[in-house]
């Protein structure tokens, strides 16, 4: 029965540390989303720029 009782709080103990990783990783995704966001605005107006100082 100790045995059984060790087995689950190891697996309860890796599960929180996946939790707490998962949490980490959807943090990094949003930032990473986000820069991306930005830089794709960054190009479209450099775009503009270029396309505007093209015409002149």
């Amino acid at each position: 029965m100790m045995r059984v009782m060790e087995t689950v709080l190891v697996l309860n103990d890796e599960q929180g540390n996946s939790n707490r990783e998962m949490a980490k990783l959807r943090t990094r995704n949003e930032k990473l989303e986000a820069k991306a966001l930005k830089l794709d605005g960054d190009l479209t107006d450099h775009r503009g720029k270029q396309e505007n100082f093209a015409a002149q």
